[in-house]
């Protein structure tokens, strides 16, 4: 019999993606026993603290990680896109599994049309990607806030907040369903890079990444990486306002993506086919550097 230690953080969501997995392991491997750790990273402990420059890259990963490389779990499961576009040393994603859905929703306390907004309607996000998505609809604004998904929720229940932007995945996992949403189309709100995905992580060579590997999907994974080749190329931190989104198809991979200045204003966007993703990705994100640059 086989013991592995699941690190995991504490939020509703991450059990719930944490468990996810581990059913999914033990269904794979008979013989296998899994242990639930929780560890507590940046993000969760600095609940009072804006997202803006001083925001640590590697937040809400980076105490997982660490006890990854330290021998005090086995492996990790991480929404993939709050990893940093490079992994430590002596760590490798193990699997990919099945990606959830990848596109934004805009969560609204009363019925609107996303075209016709309401003059000073106001939405609830700290992503830079997503307000500078929003402010293309016109007069809105935008009020930062923190917290899991069911807090950001109730947010809107009150009189502080007409909406909240959050990721389709997160309320699917959760089984939340809002009385009125509106899904973000996701060619003009491109969501961030792995959005949907989620990143098993064990340290290489380990007997855990070997018994991990049987939840990889390839799909997900050739998906993901073209998305996060691009994040790497444009060499953007968790404040670069970029979304980029990946299409499979046999052995070809489309990708779409979209490239902010820094203050929101400008944009860059396009779309680039290939086969390989790492190329798809880097070429990309050199055509709307310089276009955003020129």
């Amino acid at each position: 019999m086989t013991t592995l230690r699941a690190g995991t953080r504490g939020s509703r969501l991450a059990l719930t993606q944490t468990r996810w997995v581990c059913e999914r392991l033990r269904a794979a491997h008979a013989s296998l026993q899994i242990e639930e750790i929780i560890i507590k990273t940046h993000g969760d402990i600095a609940t009072d603290k804006p997202f803006d420059a001083s925001w640590p890259v590697g937040s809400f990963v980076n105490a997982l990680e660490a006890a990854l490389l330290e021998g005090e779990i086995d492996f990790a499961v991480h929404s993939y896109k709050d990893l940093p576009s490079q992994s430590p040393q002596g760590l490798v994603i193990a699997a990919v599994p099945g990606r959830e859905a990848v596109e934004d929703v805009l969560v609204v306390r009363e019925p609107v049309d996303l075209d016709r907004l309401p003059g000073g309607f106001r939405i609830g996000t700290s992503s830079p990607r997503r307000t500078a998505q929003l402010r293309r609809l016109g007069d809105v604004v935008i009020v930062p806030i923190r917290g899991n998904v069911p807090t950001r929720l109730e947010k809107i229940e009150g009189d502080d907040l007409d909406g909240v932007v959050l990721a389709a995945a997160g309320l699917r996992r959760l089984g939340l369903e809002p009385k009125h949403v509106i899904d973000l189309p996701p060619d003009r709100f491109v969501p961030s890079p792995a959005q949907g995905a989620l990143a098993v992580q064990a340290r290489a060579g380990d007997e855990a990444a070997k018994l991990i590997a049987v939840l990889d999907d390839e799909e997900a994974r050739r998906a993901v990486t073209a998305e996060r080749s691009f994040l790497a190329a444009v060499e953007a931190g968790c404040q670069t306002p970029l979304g980029a989104l990946a299409i499979v198809s046999g052995d070809r991979i489309e990708l779409r993506a979209q490239l902010f200045s820094d203050d929101g204003e400008r944009l860059a966007e396009g779309v680039e086919e290939g086969d390989d993703p790492q190329q798809v990705g880097s070429r990309l994100a050199g055509r709307l550097l310089a276009e955003l640059q020129g």
